[in-house]
């Protein structure tokens, strides 16, 4: 079911979306605000999201309690993963050459988000701050501006 997800993606390819196994629930709010940012671009998104459905989910997200994060980010298809900033999915991102979007939210995900902009490999984003409008931004940057 995922790799026909995948699949269907045609040119535009996939983003792949995970704040780690740490984050359960988000408000849903945040999680509406989120969804809607996704629904506006052209790739499909595959989030490993635990929470409510969120109103704003477009068809072009699918929800997931769990992805295999290290095989989708090395799929041809993957244009850009959305993160936490933890360590494995850094490693995994820089390894597979995956342009990122931070949303670092405690412990060391702030200095390792810093470290990838400053190479040139993550745009951040604010968990806290950021709107729809900020997150879509930072996720066309990624996708679309090569550094």
């Amino acid at each position: 079911e995922m790799e026909e997800f995948v699949q269907s993606s045609g040119e535009d390819g996939i983003v792949v979306f995970s704040l780690g196994s740490v984050v359960k629930n988000l408000t849903e709010e945040k999680a509406n605000l989120i969804a809607s940012a996704l629904a506006q671009i052209p790739q499909k998104v595959l989030w490993r999201y635990k929470g409510k459905e969120p109103a704003t989910l477009g068809p072009n997200t699918r929800l997931f309690d769990w992805i295999p994060q290290n095989d989708l980010l090395g799929h041809p298809k993957t244009k850009a993963f959305i993160t936490h900033g933890g360590t494995n999915g850094i490693y995994e991102a820089i390894h597979h050459g995956v342009p990122m979007v931070g949303v670092p939210l405690f412990a060391d995900q702030p200095d390792n988000i810093a470290h990838m902009k400053a190479k040139g490999e993550a745009v951040e984003v604010n968990m806290n701050t950021m709107t729809s409008a900020d997150l879509l931004g930072s996720l066309r940057a990624a996708i679309n501006d090569p550094s």
